[in-house]
């Protein structure tokens, strides 16, 4: 079980004093007052400040800090240096210096204790304590959280003592004690119920839903969770809150199989650490979503978030991050049959972080290496790892933990051909699984059972055993593919060949869904990370262009910015013009009147309004240039205009010409999807058929039953080479599909379709054809004859336990088409509730039987090709009716 030492980090978020919301407008407050104070009030000024930033703006902690210590040891104020290393140390540990964060804690404690400030000592202790489970220091870490807790026990400050037995908690959920950890997080909710901020509470509820979740107490967890929902809304202190329910509700969708919800909380969740840089939670997200797509048997993924991960813990020196992800990342490879690859990560955790090893992560990476050594075949290793694992699960009572161990043990020795000693183990396994409630163990372990006791020929007990693993296997479908192999190796063993052919039959299906189910999944995430490729590409391409034009506008911008102020001044000298004009006609009115001293003063005037008239020109040219210039700005902007639409033509063309090449790819890629779907639907029955009678001919010992197996194999081997010869023309029929048409006899056809699926059938169907109004139809044989073996095969698998199955199928030309129609009395469905998912991929109205919903999708696209169309008409527990209109070609039609 991993602790809640990840969540240090909210849990110091929490001390801030005041809300979030307010807080811009409490530091802009200190800020002000700053400006104003000198001496001890300003020390304690930067103090605050440097508290309130201290995990939000790294630069101005520093900068406040720096000078709050070099002030504060200036003047001698001995509490103001406290605090400021204090804050320093708290700051450089929450940043992932932890050797640098003990050593000014350290300096902070023992200035603390000069200058008599009990309150900042024990502060000073709790942040110590936190440190040290930091480096996971859990002795110094209990004694700095008990040395806290006995300042503040008896203090006016619940706040603070509700952090420290939040935190005790923590400490001991590392240490596996989980009655301790649980009695203190009790104490820190309890407390944190009656203050009146619910953050705090939020943030307690938070740390026990996790690890209620980590035993597998899924009721307990949800209980919480409802809870700390009633507390959280929308309001910006509450986000932080928010994303850690989001992670934790995403959690419980992935064990209840809701993988759309919870791939939406995820993210939510993952780009809100990421940008508020809570980087241990982040990388604590990446980790279980590891585990999540482990489980669901997408490594790809797995592995891509977990070397993500990786990669920002070593970046960060999170190393008790970086072992649960080395021991992760090893138990991918162990499954994925990389065996070295699995204890090279196993010995790296080991031997990288010897110290950084809790006891969860111990057993965890021992089991690994035990299990890797034991597929290696050296087994006397393999059972030194796990019976430390069982020492080290029994020391902690842990019963899941010894149930997994004990069932581990139980392989290593029915490897080694010990069976009586792998039933011991395997037993002990179920008694202790059943005890928890460990469903996947329940089935796991009486797996291992049935195979021991098939193995000892004690084929009673084994198949008892293998029924109740079957029973607790509910989604397990690799436990469920090794029940089905052991049940028919058990009955071939009995000469029950029939049995044993069925269960090697869903063996070989259950196999199949898998991979199938694996390989559309890839595909849809291939497909779009093209789509979103493709999309930057032509984002990345029409921003140049919006870059340049803009880029042209503003070059254009400025040069009629600058012309304008030419005109402008043009205007100004010609008012300037015209004012002194009308001042010499003032002055020369006036000089005629006056006496000839002054002639010589006129003579100078006039020479003047010469220069004038001449500077007048000289504006008037200036004038006409700014005219010319203004129409050629004038066609370049219309140049401009035509350039813009041009290129919103040529984006238009582009963007047609990329739509028409998409529609393309779908349709080729729906076309190699539903080819691919039509094979494996097809060619599973003969292919299962043949391997099964295979199997019960080199197991019979009669040489008459291998004659009549030979005829069998031979009978399905025709079948098969028959199924393969109707794919290929219909990988054909793409290209010329007129080409394939011929004259298709139906009675032969539907005898074929009968023969194929004859295993499922018992004697007692009544199944009728009425073919005589149209015996035979041009058309493409094979398409036509895996409709009639998909809408027989779906008359059959829903039939109805209370009545005799009774199969219509009837045929007659109406409005120059064929039309089949196939009606059975089976179970039916409903038509109102399933009407739109009716042909679509995957959807499925029956679940009591095997099936993966893709034999209706089949049919509606080869109606389609052939294009036709098809009607259904059902209702529940009454039967249905499927009815195939085809049109009939003429002649010229089939020559063309």
């Amino acid at each position: 079980m991993r602790s809640g030492k990840v969540y240090l980090l909210a849990c110091f978020l929490t001390l801030l004093p005041g809300l979030l919301s307010g807080q811009s407008n409490f530091t802009d407050s200190l800020e002000q007052k700053l400006a104003n104070v000198t001496g001890e009030p300003r020390v304690d000024i930067l103090n605050l400040l440097t508290y309130e930033f201290i995990t939000i703006n790294t630069k101005k902690v520093l900068a406040y800090n720096t000078e709050a210590l070099d002030l504060s040891k200036s003047m001698g104020y001995l509490k103001g240096e406290a605090r400021a290393r204090t804050y320093l140390g708290v700051h450089e540990y929450l940043s992932g210096q932890l050797p640098e964060g003990h050593r000014d804690l350290n300096t902070g404690l023992l200035l603390a204790k000069r200058a008599g400030d009990k309150a900042l000592y024990g502060y000073t202790l709790l942040q110590l304590g936190n440190c040290s489970l930091e480096e996971v220091e859990m002795d110094s870490a209990l004694r700095f959280f008990n040395q806290s807790r006995a300042i503040f026990q008896d203090s006016t400050d619940p706040r603070t003592l509700s952090k420290i037995y939040r935190n005790l908690g923590a400490l001991y959920g590392q240490r596996y004690q989980t009655d301790s950890q649980f009695y203190y997080f009790d104490r820190a909710i309890r407390i944190r119920r009656m203050l009146p901020n619910k953050t705090l509470l939020v943030e307690a509820l938070v740390a026990k839903i996790k690890a209620k979740i980590e035993l597998n107490e899924f009721s307990d967890a949800q209980n919480l969770l409802r809870e700390a929902d009633g507390f959280v809304s929308n309001r910006p202190e509450d986000e932080e809150n928010l994303n850690d329910l989001r992670h934790i509700k995403a959690l419980t969708l992935f064990k209840r199989g809701k993988y759309a919800q919870a791939d939406i909380l995820f993210d939510s969740a993952r780009n809100y650490f990421l940008r508020k840089s809570l980087l241990r939670k982040y990388v604590t997200l990446l980790i279980d979503l590891g585990k999540v797509f482990t489980a669901r048997g997408e490594y790809e993924l797995a592995l891509s978030n977990l070397y993500d991960a990786l990669r920002l813990s070593q970046l960060r020196h999170f190393d008790a991050e970086s072992v649960i992800i080395r021991i992760q990342i090893g138990w991918i490879y162990q499954r994925l049959g990389h065996t070295s690859q699995a204890l090279h990560m196993a010995d790296n955790a080991i031997m990288l972080y010897p110290r950084k090893l809790l006891l969860a992560e111990r057993a965890n990476v021992l089991t690994l290496k035990g299990v890797v050594l034991t597929d290696m075949n050296k087994f006397t290793e393999a059972r030194r790892c796990l019976d430390s694992v069982l020492r080290i699960y029994s020391g902690v009572g842990s019963m899941l933990g010894k149930s997994e161990t004990l069932t581990r043990l139980g392989s290593l020795e029915s490897k080694q051909k010990n069976y009586p000693a792998a039933i011991r183990h395997y037993q002990k396994a179920v008694a202790m699984a059943t005890q928890v409630e460990y469903t996947y163990g329940l089935a796991w372990s009486y797996w291992g059972l049935g195979d021991a006791y098939y193995r000892l020929h004690h084929y009673d007990n084994a198949i008892t055993s293998l029924e109740q693993s079957q029973k607790y296997a509910d989604g397990a479908s690799e436990i469920l593919v090794l029940n089905y192999n052991t049940h028919r190796d058990l009955l071939m063993a009995q000469k029950r060949y029939q049995e044993a052919l069925h269960y090697s039959l869903l063996a070989s299906q259950l196999r199949d869904s898998i991979h199938k189910v694996d390989l559309a999944r890839r595909f849809v995430n291939l497909e779009k990370i093209q789509e979103i490729e493709q999309h930057e590409r032509d984002i990345q391409v029409l921003q140049k262009d919006k870059e340049l034009a803009e880029n042209k506008l503003s070059l254009q911008e400025a040069q009629i910015k600058q012309q304008s102020t030419i005109i402008i001044g043009g205007l100004l000298g010609m008012a300037l013009l015209g004012g002194l004009v009308f001042m010499y006609y003032r002055f020369n009115v006036s000089i005629t009147a006056k006496n000839a001293r002054i002639v010589e003063q006129a003579d100078k005037l006039h020479e003047t309004h010469q220069e004038l008239k001449k500077l007048y020109l000289e504006v008037s040219e200036q004038k006409e240039e700014i005219q010319m210039q203004a129409d050629k700005l004038a066609e370049s902007n219309r140049a401009i205009s035509d350039v813009n639409r041009d290129l919103e033509k040529i984006v238009e063309e582009k963007t047609a010409q990329l739509k028409r090449t998409n529609s393309e790819l779908i349709k080729h890629n729906n076309e190699l999807l539903q080819f691919s779907y039509t094979v494996s639907h097809n060619l599973r029955g003969p292919v299962a058929r043949l391997l099964g009678l295979a199997d019960l001919a080199r197991s019979d010992e009669q040489l008459i039953e291998t004659a009549q197996l030979v005829e069998f194999i031979g009978r399905t081997a025709t079948d098969l080479d028959l199924i393969i010869s109707d794919l290929s023309k219909i990988l054909e029929l793409r290209n010329e599909p007129h080409q394939f048409l011929e004259a298709v006899p139906l009675e032969k056809e539907w005898s074929q379709s009968k023969s194929l699926l004859q295993d499922s059938l018992t004697g007692n169907e009544e199944i009728i054809t009425n073919f005589g109004a149209l015996p035979e139809i041009r058309t493409v044989r094979a398409m036509l004859q895996s409709i009639l073996y998909n809408l027989l095969s779906n008359a059959i698998k829903y039939r109805s336990p209370e009545r005799t199955l009774r199969v219509v199928a009837t045929s007659w030309r109406e409005n120059g088409n064929a039309v089949l129609e196939i009606a059975d009395n089976g179970l039916g469905f409903n038509m109102a509730r399933h009407n739109e998912n009716l042909f679509k991929l995957y959807k499925r109205f029956h679940t009591h039987v095997e099936g993966r919903g893709i034999g209706l999708y089949l049919i509606k696209s080869q109606v389609d090709v052939l294009h036709g169309s098809i009607e259904v008409a059902s209702e529940l527990d009454k039967g249905s009716v499927f009815r195939v209109v085809l049109p009939i070609p003429d002649d010229r039609e089939v020559k063309s």
